[in-house]
């Protein structure tokens, strides 16, 4: 086979922060061959198949997939791509993917992507005037990126006619299309909503993308784990203490998590805070820490006095407030630690750092207590229900079981699942287990059939 068996689809914006999504391309392709994404995919497949005999890579049809941009960096995605790839002969297309973060990131891609479309509507609307092809961007496909970064308006996610979220693609591969309604995705200038200011994390997010797009991304082994143990090793004893009143830097890796990848959002977090590029701490982990352990040291201001300690009256009071709720161990309403804590003028970290002996008998008696205190309110239900209500049923005053439910909850205070849960066990005890059981079963085959049975 040679790569002419399909349309050489290249990728639009390479080597810009509005490079393409992988999504898009498939769409344009199968426009360009005149059949829909779905027929588009069996065709690939097929074609794979019987060039590539004994690889069951192409056996999943990604394009049904939850993600409709297909930008992710999943096994299902890297086969695909390669697919794409050799059956179009363009080599650039895994920049339309975040492929590149492939080993450096989550490897379940959790928080990478958006699970739906979102767009531009003057993108949207430019490509209609001009008589352009109109495609979705990679950096819309990222939970960071909420606003177009050139025309600074909010992205779009859901159909103007219908108010469906895109969560497909046309079937035809029209992008300006909505998947179901079929109607068109532009809204007039009106109903555009502009966001002046730069979302948090969107300059760290654009950067990467732009990496990613212009193929300059090399990404070094077990990067960001090099890049938080190279800081924390930079620091000084009297800087790491200083560095927690300048900013909330982040902490060295615990044991449990030593060595494991971050999420995507994670990785902007910790560069936003830093003031450094998340492309530049994927490449370069130890010259990036460096840099940033320089610039937090050259703009810190040191703290005139120390944080004054909490005198030992306070911690005599809170102790004695501890153990007078212990000692009560009231059954109507323990209050909860953040409550104590208010009460005492501290916070529950500080509860929670002088009293390791007291706040795990606390917090097991707040969970007795309160699964007493659930107990005795279904009891209270099922008493009142069986006490009248439950044997008027069917009446005018109780003509259905919602009816027996609004009146459980109006009576007891309780919430409605619990008061459906108590109806539920009132009838079993008026007609029977079996009966209630039957009637479910028939239920299931005929909604219409009508309950309770006559006595």
């Amino acid at each position: 086979m040679t790569t002419t068996d399909y349309l050489p689809i290249q990728p639009i914006g390479l080597g810009t922060i509005e490079v393409e999504a992988f999504g898009s391309v498939l769409c344009r392709m199968a426009q360009a061959h005149s059949v829909s994404v779905y027929t588009l995919a069996m065709h690939l497949r097929h074609w794979w198949k019987r060039s590539h005999l004994g690889d069951d890579r192409a056996k999943l049809n990604i394009v049904n997939g939850i993600n409709p941009m297909l930008c992710g960096y999943g096994p299902n995605i890297d086969a695909y791509l390669d697919i794409v790839k050799e059956a179009t002969g363009c080599e650039a297309i895994e920049r339309t993917t975040f492929l590149a973060l492939k080993g450096a990131l989550d490897p379940n891609g959790h928080g990478v992507i958006r699970p739906d479309r979102a767009w531009c509507p003057a993108c949207l609307e430019e490509a209609h005037l001009s008589g352009e092809q109109f495609y979705d961007r990679l950096a819309w496909a990222t939970k960071a990126i909420r606003r177009c970064p050139i025309h600074k308006l909010s992205l779009s996610t859901k159909c103007p006619s219908c108010h469906a979220t895109q969560l497909h693609y046309h079937h035809l591969g029209a992008m300006d299309l909505c998947f179901k309604c079929k109607s068109p995705l532009r809204t007039v200038a009106e109903a555009w909503v502009v966001i002046p200011e730069p979302q948090l994390y969107e300059r760290e997010c654009l950067d990467l993308v732009g990496k990613i797009s212009a193929g300059e991304l090399r990404i070094a082994p077990n990067a960001y784990s090099v890049f938080i143990t190279t800081f924390a090793e930079y620091l000084s004893p009297l800087g790491k203490k200083i560095s927690r009143f300048a900013y909330k830097a982040p902490r060295r890796p615990q044991l449990a998590r030593e060595g494991r990848p971050p999420r995507l959002d994670t990785l902007l977090r910790r560069c936003a805070a830093f003031g450094v590029s998340p492309a530049d701490v994927l490449s370069d982990p130890e010259g990036t820490a460096k840099s940033a352990c320089l610039l937090e040291f050259a703009r810190l201001d040191l703290p005139a006095t120390a944080k004054p300690r909490r005198a030992a009256e306070l911690v005599e009071l809170a102790r004695r407030r501890l153990e007078s709720e212990l000692d009560e161990a009231r059954i109507d309403a323990i209050p909860s630690l953040r409550q104590i804590a208010r009460d005492v003028g501290v916070s529950t970290g500080f509860l929670n750092f002088h009293f390791p002996d007291l706040i795990p008998k606390y917090s097991v008696l707040r969970k007795t207590n309160s699964k007493r205190s659930i107990q005795r309110s279904r009891d209270s239900a099922l008493a009142f229900l069986l006490a009248g209500p439950v044997f008027e049923y069917p009446s005018p005053e109780f003509s259905s079981q919602d009816r027996l439910v609004e009146a459980t909850v109006e009576r007891t205070g309780i919430g409605v699942r619990a008061a459906r849960l108590a109806v539920k066990a009132a009838l079993k005890q008026r007609f029977g287990a079996k009966s209630y059981e039957k009637y479910r079963k028939r239920r299931r085959r005929d909604p219409t059939a009508k309950w309770p049975p006559c006595d």
